[in-house]
């Protein structure tokens, strides 16, 4: 049995996600693998005025992750740590529902666990709910903690 594969972003939803996952981990006897997605950065270019675009030294992502997740990956840490269930806490950087669903793969996990929390209309409407996505595509289980 693969591991449990939790979204995670330091949000009330997410560390609902982990606990919950942190229960189930306990039920299945499994692991746990925290994955937290950072974000990509976009620079403020007009792609119709090419004298915008500046090519500059990119600077390096520190080993533990960019500065923006480190303290929800600290506090995924701590979580599990108390928890007693043994796991790990991953990070990558891009778009979360690809992150998310490109782990489970590389994981075989055996379910993800997310988070979710209400939407408005427009935030439907643009696409934001991330669970919806991973429950429509996933390849494994999906539990949704509220």
């Amino acid at each position: 049995m693969g591991p449990l594969l939790v979204g995670y972003d330091g949000r009330d939803a997410s560390q609902k996600a982990l606990e919950h996952a942190i229960n189930e981990a306990k039920l299945r006897g499994t692991t746990i693998v925290v994955l937290v997605v950072g974000g990509l950065r976009y620079e403020n270019v007009n792609p119709y005025d090419p004298g915008t675009i500046d090519v500059g030294l990119i600077e390096p992502v520190p080993k533990e992750g960019p500065l923006e997740i480190q303290p929800a990956m600290r506090e995924a840490r701590t979580t599990l740590a108390e928890s007693g269930v043994e796991g790990s806490v991953e990070w990558s950087i891009g778009d979360p529902v690809s992150e998310i669903l490109d782990a489970a793969e590389r994981l075989e996990a055996s379910a993800i666990v997310i988070g979710s929390h209400k939407h408005s209309a427009i935030g439907r409407f643009l696409g934001a709910d991330t669970a919806e996505e991973i429950i429509r595509d996933a390849r494994c289980d999906v539990l949704v903690a509220r």
